[in-house]
């Protein structure tokens, strides 16, 4: 038998040190260890542009981390309805879903000032202040809940619709006007003269048909997929609110991630920039109003002094409804306020 040389020794025992170290280079992040599978709650209809987003969201993030994490989404809130999972998800019970600001507010209620009508002169002011000065203060609110913030979503402007056009504050005085039992929207149509009247989803299309309400406001992503639009077509066009959504984990969930895969995974949140997740919503909504036009609906729309008209008188209003979600509605006003100021040139 042939002798081995003691370089032959060394050369063979340093390759098969660097096995490992090769090994783990090579291997996709989380490699042996068991995939983390996330359900995913969405409210959006198979097949829309919301399904659509939160579908590459999950692509995003499980590429990112090299499949270490597995986002399943169930749409159609098919886990439930949105008041009902939000709570699921804050108990552990549920991992993931995005959510209206409305739903948000059951668990931090301060939440629901996002979207004070008339706040933000634009849509541009509107996303600089909630990118660079509130949602600092969203996350905090949502961790004390047992919930941690992902990513910003977008549903649109809320419009006015009805059987006639509200072009002026005016118009909507008297008129029977569905809202979300909200203090903060019953009292802002009251001062306007109109008579709120708490009306739920499924109880929309019955009420504008039988007159319960004459008016209601919503996104044109809602109203023209919903058939809305036949029952009442004129749509006028006043941005009230911003009706963003917001992604949310269960936050002992996401703790439970290796330090590497949480970092991956947030990577993976911003693949695609929330820029582009606003802009593809309001472009389905500008061609939702097409849609509408075109098939005889009325989208009756405003000029700045009429919806300066709107805004006028508001600051009282405003500043009442962060008194009454105690400190930490006055808290986030405040920080709203500077966000508006700081923008203001994107308006």
């Amino acid at each position: 038998m042939p002798a081995i040389r003691p370089n032959a020794v060394r050369k063979t025992r340093r390759w098969l040190l660097a096995l490992p170290l090769a090994a783990a280079v090579a291997a996709p992040l989380g490699a042996g260890a068991q995939q983390q599978e996330l359900k995913y709650a969405s409210a959006a209809p198979p097949g829309s542009v919301f399904a659509r987003q939160v579908e590459r969201l999950a692509a995003d993030i499980e590429s990112e981390t090299g499949g270490a994490v597995k986002i399943v989404p169930f749409h159609n809130s098919q886990l439930g309805a949105e008041a009902d999972v939000i709570s699921q998800i804050a108990r552990g019970r549920l991992d993931m879903g995005g959510f209206a600001s409305s739903a948000l507010a059951l668990q931090v209620p301060e939440v629901a000032m996002l979207q004070l009508p008339f706040f933000f002169d634009s849509e541009a002011q509107r996303d600089c202040a909630m990118d660079e000065h509130v949602k600092p203060l969203i996350e905090a609110a949502l961790e004390k809940k047992g919930l941690k913030f992902v990513t910003w979503g977008e549903s649109g402007s809320g419009q006015l619709i009805g059987k006639k056009g509200y072009a002026d504050p005016e118009d909507v005085r008297g008129i029977k006007m569905g809202i979300f039992a909200s203090k903060a929207q019953n009292e802002f149509w009251r001062r306007l003269g109109a008579n709120p009247v708490p009306t739920a989803s499924p109880d929309l299309a019955s009420s504008l048909q039988t007159g319960l309400i004459d008016a209601w406001s919503t996104v044109p992503a809602f109203y023209v997929p919903s058939g809305l639009n036949k029952i009442a077509p004129v749509l006028t066009k006043l941005d009230i609110t911003g009706a963003l959504t917001i992604n949310v984990i269960n936050k002992k969930r996401f703790d439970s991630f290796a330090p590497e895969v949480q970092a991956r995974f947030m990577k993976g949140t911003f693949k695609t920039p929330t820029a582009t997740v606003r802009q593809e919503i309001r472009d389905f909504n500008e061609a939702m109003l097409g849609m509408h036009a075109k098939g005889g609906g009325t989208v009756v729309s405003v000029t700045p002094a009429q919806r300066a008209a709107w805004q006028k008188g508001l600051e009282a209003y405003y500043g009442q409804i962060a008194r009454d979600y105690g400190p930490a509605g006055e808290k986030l006003y405040a920080a709203m306020n500077a966000g508006k100021k700081a923008c203001k040139a994107k308006s």
